[in-house]
């Protein structure tokens, strides 16, 4: 309609520019975002070429399965009583449907992808150094209480699959491009990969694993097929090795291998008798952070250091007697009247927010890794930490499984049944921990029953093949990084999940004209 006005190209023009603009907001803005897809959808209906609209629409297999899998949430609506949850979550998730319709009905040629994607790239590098700057204080005066407000622009783990998914595409380019290009991309990379391991964000890690390893893969199967299965093979063997030795059980002395543990009869500088803690069966505690403990000292010198009860919680809900104990455990420190007056006030304020050791107050992928292992092996009180919370969703949804596996309890009642469930069992979880299922393949059978479970897999799995059989290096690189976030969020339940999720998909569900190779 307005090539008249403005030339044979603009409707081509507007729609890359509005491409771009929604590649800029997926780190930056929802304004953008919001903007983005109205200026998107607006151009294509003032374009007016429904014949070929139709056409592509019709011949697009992949988004079949994605429309089916939406509709699925409003004929799940026959059997949900919150409405309210119900319509917002299907509000939030237009999208998921809208903009793979877009960009299906209007594709865009590969050559056209090396601008919104070098957008992409260019805001995820903008923010981050933000990020960074911020964070250490070389810029701004924002206030963090710990390494999860690193991101400010939205949620730390949505942010840290945007950076992974970033790496994933300079590597592309870096095997795409020759001489000064390839070097700047490669320094990209470079940057997002220490980004993630600086951030903590594990499943950011796992997403940048997934994606170097998707290229180490490629250019094994485009030499050898035989070559690239043995790698596969060598990648799993590998890989489960790691988790076995950063998982496994922790030895008695694990927070601090260099704990100097006092002789039995020692006494604290002021004369007192350190107090033994004892197991349920009776015997003495041996492990290091429950040992070289003077109760009293420990309870009189912490209240004239901290405004926070030690037999209260610190901001993690955890008991903070344990964070205490940890913590000094950790510094080598005997936990008594002198080693409570060694903890400098930066100590103090790391116990109070929940931090347990001098090494997980450090930034770096390694001390959140000790922090996990720390939660799998004392798993008492799930609330504060985040993995010990996710198990905790993870068999409330299975119980709710069980009950409701055929047709799930519908669109808008998913909250209720955690609810339900975690009232049922008795969670030790807190209520404002109480949350849903922080995995969006529960989710989708939670909700939707045994064939919303089906229709979520087949789609993901259709689209993998798809990218497969099309050499497409970066649509194999997002299809593995979506579905691995599936496992530990919920990702499809807010705007950002969704915006990421639609726009890679909608881009990639195309056969052969968005297909790098």
């Amino acid at each position: 309609m307005l090539n008249r006005f403005f030339g044979t190209n603009f409707h081509t023009s507007f729609h890359l520019f509005g491409i771009s603009a929604f590649a800029v907001g997926l780190p930056t803005s929802k304004v953008i975002l919001s903007l983005a897809s109205i200026l998107l959808l607006l151009n294509v209906l003032l374009e007016g070429n429904f014949k070929s609209y139709w056409q592509n629409i019709r011949s697009n297999r992949l988004l079949h399965i994605l429309s089916a899998f939406w509709l699925l949430h409003l004929v799940a609506l026959l059997w949900t009583n919150d409405f309210t949850f119900a319509f917002n979550d299907i509000r939030v998730k237009v999208t998921l449907v809208l903009l793979p319709l877009i960009l299906v009905a209007k594709p865009i040629e590969q050559k056209q992808l090396i601008l919104p994607f070098s957008l992409f790239i260019g805001s995820l590098l903008v923010t981050s150094l933000y990020n960074f700057a911020s964070y250490n204080h070389w810029i701004g005066h924002h206030q963090y209480d710990d390494i999860r407000g690193l991101s400010l622009f939205g949620s730390h783990i949505r942010y840290g699959i945007l950076i992974s998914m970033g790496a994933g595409i300079c590597i592309y380019y870096f095997h795409h491009f020759k001489g000064l290009l390839k070097f700047l991309f490669f320094l990209v990379f470079l940057w997002f990969s220490y980004y993630t391991y600086y951030s903590q964000i594990i499943s950011g890690v796992v997403a940048l694993t997934i994606a170097v390893l998707s290229y180490l893969l490629f250019l094994m199967f485009s030499h050898s097929k035989k070559l690239g299965y043995i790698s596969v093979f060598l990648v799993i063997a590998v890989v489960a090795g790691i988790l076995m030795v950063f998982f496994s059980n922790p030895s008695a002395n694990s927070l601090n291998t260099d704990y100097t543990i006092l002789a039995k009869n020692a006494r604290t500088a002021s004369g007192h008798a350190y107090t033994p803690l004892y197991n349920a069966d009776g015997s003495i505690n041996t492990q290091a952070i429950f040992v070289n403990v003077c109760e009293p000292e420990l309870n009189k010198e912490w209240s004239k250091r901290s405004a926070y009860n030690i037999d209260s919680l610190d901001d993690r809900k955890q008991a903070i007697r344990f964070t205490i104990l940890r913590y000094m455990t950790s510094k080598n420190l005997n936990k008594d009247s002198v080693g409570v007056s060694k903890l400098s006030e930066q100590d103090i304020r790391n116990i109070e927010k929940g931090i347990g050791s001098i090494e997980e107050s450090e930034s770096g992928l390694i001390s959140r890794i000790d922090g996990i292992r720390f939660q799998l092996y004392h798993n008492e009180n799930p609330n504060g930490h985040s993995l010990l919370q996710r198990l905790a969703f993870w068999k409330a949804g299975t119980e709710i499984i069980k009950k409701h596996w055929l047709l799930g309890v519908g669109t808008g009642d998913v909250q209720t049944a955690f609810n339900a469930e975690y009232e049922r069992s008795h969670s030790k979880l807190l209520p404002e921990n109480r949350l849903r299922a922080h995995n969006s393949y529960l989710t989708s059978w939670i909700s939707f029953g045994i064939l919303g479970f089906v229709l979520f897999l087949f789609m993901n799995i259709s689209f993998l093949v798809q990218q497969i059989n099309e050499r497409n290096l970066v649509g194999i690189m997002f299809i593995l990084i979506a579905m691995s976030t599936f496992l530990i969020e919920d990702t499809l339940e807010t705007q950002m999940g969704v915006s990421f999720f639609a726009f890679f998909f909608g881009i990639f569900a195309l056969r052969k004209t968005n297909s790098p190779s």
